[in-house]
């Protein structure tokens, strides 16, 4: 959600941009009827899309902003220095999500964001061993304070 909102505050620099427009265009209201879906969800499997889904935009944005002629160099350089943090934390989340599952865990989801970091996990529960074993990674993979890693069972 940081970089929605950071994307959304670039959009809002740029020059012409009509001060009318939402500084977040195309994001859908969370008040908007969801689409069809099937009754039961798999909670990963949504978590997974309405994350690519997220990105797809934000880097669309993003690199609306970087290929905008109008943009200054200051918010070009912004908006370049994001789309790498962005392509980084995609790298770091599929590094966490291939090593859960070569490790056992049929299936998982990772977020990873400047400071934060949210594992989620199929299963019913964790131990305290198996927890300890998915933070070291979380550690060892991003520059996430250990307080700030999320480590959720979901069944």
């Amino acid at each position: 959600m940081l970089l929605a909102a950071g994307a959304a505050l670039l959009c809002a620099q740029l020059p012409g941009r009509p001060e009318a427009e939402p500084a977040a265009a195309g994001v859908p209201a969370a008040s908007a009827a969801p689409t069809a879906a099937p009754e039961e969800t798999d909670p990963l499997e949504a978590f997974r899309l309405e994350r690519e889904q997220l990105r797809s935009m934000q880097t669309a944005q993003l690199n609306d902003i970087i290929h905008d002629g109008e943009t200054d160099q200051q918010t070009r350089a912004l908006a370049q220095r994001t789309l790498i943090d962005l392509m980084a934390w995609a790298e770091q989340e599929t590094t966490i999500e291939g090593v859960l599952r070569a490790r056992g865990y049929e299936d998982c989801v990772a977020t990873i964001h400047e400071d934060t970091a949210n594992i989620l996990v199929r299963a019913e529960a964790l131990t305290r061993q198996e927890t300890a074993v998915i933070l070291e990674l979380v550690l060892r993979e991003t520059d996430v304070d250990s307080g700030n890693v999320k480590i959720i069972p979901i069944n």
